[in-house]
Formats: structure tokens, C-alpha cells, sequence
């Protein structure tokens, strides 16, 4: 059997769901952590139960030259630093699987891009909810044509008190030099998922946002220690994860350094509430809402597409998928059953790519760098829009880039 070594570049909370994937596969080793916290590699060691002897490393460079014969590398770093890592392993032709977004800018996309057609190396993004049973199954039904032809698509990603305190509170998603911005760094997921439902390339968007909730307020403190309302404000400390959020309470407290500052005046830069309406070149319009702060029935992440035959819908956490068929005048229900890993089931299953594309040497995923390039360009043009207040459309050239006009 041969043996395919792993090393890891960041190890926070979303280093545990591949870990955890390749623990019982007979064919990975894991052979490096690299991260400057050395108690994030101790507890990404903890948390995924996988041997304590791994070596481990304070940059990425190191791990890289000590550990010569990798056959893939993990990259779960903040997201301002994916170009320079991403492209480092793609230039000594490595396979990656790379968090998603694929960076905060343009230009370090199309850096990443450049050196993926270069060199031997291929990414897989991490956009874990294409695997996920629920996206699958609905993607499966589109592509079979039962309700005919997509003319709209309706999706909402509502994060809960976590996911929201977390976007708030982390030293880099706050803010968007080192997030790319809210849309990017939590919904990029999403516009690959209308991206892949659709089957095409967006045209044109328009995007409205701002920082409803979370604005400033000189009536509170800066400290929650200090806040008279710190009894009833359900984001003083450690706010309870709900169900439908994509990672557990556990995880994510373990790898997120807290910050006891205000919700609400804690410096950040980030919207909390922003929508697209988008073109594509087939003709099908979708809108999108991203909305924080979110509890209660249909949280979380939510789809409608409509076709000319019927209509398809419903919510990630449910596991369950309604599709109407217009000409019957019925509704069907699919019963969705996940495996118990992250992001509805999808992040076993993802991450098992990776071990594929080192197994086969010709094998791209279709979640890579493209699919990576499209999300964050309509994210970039979405956030773009917002602040110009104007239609955004894209032109593409012969090799699919896009300018932003």
C-alpha cells in the first residue's frame, strides 16, 4: 500500500474536521503541524485523537523543507495568508486542499490561479458543501430536470449567536484586510453553491449591506464584566451554539481566542447584514441573504430554486428536501441522513478528496481554484456594489478571468 504523508498549515478549528477524516485511513499519514501556536497544534492533536508524535513546526517553511516527500498539504490558516501558502505548494507541485475563500483580494486569486496552471499542483477549496448530502441531493434532482428548467434561485445563510460572536470577536474575521469582509470570509460557501446550481457564470449583481445590529453604542461599556445588561445580552462571554451552526460549541470555543470586549464596540469593520441579486448568462436570477444574529425556525442556511415545472427547497439543519411538481399539483419529501461530521455531513466526504487527488495524479476536483475564483470575485463585486451603490458586471476573458466593470 502506498503511504501518502499529510502535513498541516494552520491548526485551528478547521484542521480537526480533516484530521478527524484521515485518523482511520490506512494510506495518510500525518506527517507535520505547522502553526506559530504551539497550543493550537496541542489542542488540534487533543481534539482529533491522532498520534502526539507528530512533528511539529512553527512556520510553514520549515515544514516544508524538513518534510520533503509530502504527497499533500492541509491549509487552514486566517485567510490573508492562503496566496503565499497556497502558491508556495502548488509551485512544487502539491496536491491542497485549501480553506475556503481562496484569498481576501483579486489579485492573490489570480496569483493562485497562474500557479496551479504552472506548476503540477491542484486545489481543492474548501467548499465542504458540495459533499454535504442536503446540496448534493437538490444538485442531483436540478441536473435530472425534475422541475425543468432554474429560472430563480432564493438562499439565506442566517448564522446563529456562535457563528455571530465569532464574526464579531475573532482577531482576524472582524476585520476585512485580514477576512476579506464579512460575505466573503461566511457566504463564499454560498455563492459556490449558486455558481454549481446553476451550472453557469454570473453576468452582473447588485449588493446593499451595512452594520445594522452591531453598531456602535455609547450607552454600553467597553468591557462585558462592566455591562449592566450583561445578564440578559445573550453574546456576553460565551454564547450557546445553536444546532443548525456549523461547528460544535466544544470546537470552536477551543480554537477561538475570546475577546471580552462588546459585541457591539469592539473595533470591526465588518457589515452584519447584506444581500445579492444576481444575473447569469443562462438567464436565471437568484437572490441572496446574509443576515447574523439569527435564532429560531429556518436558521441557518436555506434554498429555494424554482423552475418551470416545479420548485425545489429547503433548510440544511432540517435535512429534509420538498420538491412540488406543478403538472401532479404534489409535493414530494427527501429524508436527508448525514454521517455526523461538520457541515451537514459534507466534511468527511470532502476532505476524502484530497486523499484521492494524491491517489490519482490526473484527478482535479471540481471545487477548485475556478470554483474558488467565481465565489470570491462575487463577493469582491457584492461588496463593491454596496459601497459605490451600483450594478456591478462581469467580463470575462479567454481564460476566465473576470474584470469587474
Amino acid at each position: 500500500m502506498t503511504k501518502h504523508k499529510v502535513g498541516f498549515i494552520g491548526t485551528g478549528g478547521r484542521s480537526v474536521s480533516y484530521a478527524n477524516a484521515y485518523r482511520d485511513c490506512d494510506d495518510i499519514v500525518i506527517a507535520g503541524l505547522a502553526d506559530p501556536d504551539r497550543q493550537h497544534r496541542k489542542a488540534m492533536v487533543a481534539r482529533s485523537e491522532i498520534p502526539g508524535n507528530i512533528p511539529e513546526f512553527d512556520t510553514w517553511q520549515e515544514m516544508l523543507d524538513k518534510v520533503p516527500d509530502l504527497g499533500g498539504v492541509v491549509i487552514c490558516t486566517p485567510n490573508h495568508l492562503h496566496a503565499e501558502q497556497a502558491t508556495a505548494c502548488l509551485q512544487r507541485g502539491l496536491p491542497i486542499a485549501l480553506e475556503k475563500p481562496l484569498a481576501t483580494n483579486k489579485q492573490d486569486c489570480e496569483r493562485i490561479m497562474v500557479a496551479e496552471t504552472r506548476g503540477a499542483g491542484r486545489v481543492l477549496l474548501g467548499f465542504v458543501l458540495r459533499s454535504t448530502p442536503f446540496y448534493a441531493k437538490i444538485h442531483e434532482l436540478i441536473s435530472e430536470d425534475v422541475i425543468g428548467d432554474v429560472v430563480s434561485i432564493q438562499a439565506d445563510e442566517l448564522p446563529g449567536l456562535g457563528v455571530t460572536s465569532i464574526m464579531n470577536r475573532s482577531p482576524w474575521r472582524r476585520h476585512s484586510e485580514t477576512s476579506g469582509g464579512a460575505m466573503l470570509e461566511k457566504s463564499c460557501h454560498d455563492m459556490d453553491i449558486l455558481n454549481w446550481m446553476t451550472d453557469c457564470r454570473p453576468v452582473s449583481l447588485a449588493s446593499y449591506g451595512a452594520s445594522r445590529i452591531f453598531a456602535p453604542d455609547p450607552a454600553l461599556p467597553e468591557i462585558c464584566d462592566a455591562c449592566p445588561k450583561a445578564s440578559t445580552c445573550r453574546y456576553y462571554t460565551k454564547p450557546v451554539f445553536s444546532a443548525h451552526e456549523d461547528e460544535s460549541e466544544e470546537v470552536l470555543h477551543q480554537f477561538i481566542r475570546e475577546d471580552n470586549r462588546c459585541i457591539y464596540n469592539i473595533d470591526k469593520d465588518n457589515v452584519d447584514v447584506q444581500n445579492i441579486c444576481a444575473e447569469y448568462e443562462n438567464g436565471t436570477i437568484v437572490n441572496f441573504m446574509l443576515n447574523f444574529n439569527c435564532m429560531g425556525p429556518r436558521a441557518g442556511r436555506n434554498f429555494h430554486a424554482i423552475g418551470t415545472r416545479g420548485r425545489i427547497w429547503g433548510n440544511l439543519s432540517e435535512a429534509k428536501i420538498f420538491v412540488h411538481d406543478n403538472l401532479a399539483d404534489e409535493t414530494r419529501t427527501h429524508d436527508i441522513s448525514v454521517d455526523g461530521s461538520d457541515h451537514g455531513g459534507g466534511g468527511r466526504r470532502h476532505a476524502l478528496l484530497l486523499r484521492r487527488m494524491m491517489q490519482e495524479p490526473e484527478f482535479k476536483p471540481e471545487q477548485g481554484a475556478m470554483a474558488g475564483y467565481l465565489s470570491a470575485v462575487m463577493c469582491f463585486a457584492a461588496d463593491r456594489s454596496r459601497i459605490e451603490r451600483r450594478r456591478i458586471d462581469f467580463i470575462y476573458d479567454r481564460d476566465g478571468f473576470v474584470s469587474l466593470r
